[in-house]
């Protein structure tokens, strides 16, 4: 089994192969739509109403904040399938009851 392991199937394997130019394109692909929706959210962010959200407003108000916020409706859209205010929603409801 380690044999099989070291002899291909593995992280020795992986190490001497290169890139296959069609994984390295789908990878830069990938980075693309997560930039895109990173300002997707970003647009919505910008109109944070603290009436309707203000954990998620008290969240971004700092750049690390911001950052987990990000990585958090991401999260909910590529596992979860929601669109980006159903996340701010959820993630403002999960706030409150931490909070």
């Amino acid at each position: 089994m380690i044999s099989n392991y070291l002899m291909g199937n593995g992280i020795l394997y992986n190490k001497k192969t290169e890139m296959n130019p069609i994984k390295m394109q789908a990878m830069a692909n990938d980075n693309k739509q997560i930039d895109e929706l990173r300002t997707l959210i970003n647009d919505e962010l910008k109109e944070c109403s603290r009436i309707l959200w203000p954990k998620v407003c008290e969240m971004q108000s700092t750049d690390k904040g911001k950052i987990k916020l990000e990585e958090m409706i991401i999260r909910y859209i590529a596992e979860d399938g929601m669109g980006i205010g159903s996340a701010i929603a959820l993630i403002e409801q999960e706030l409150s009851h931490i909070l």
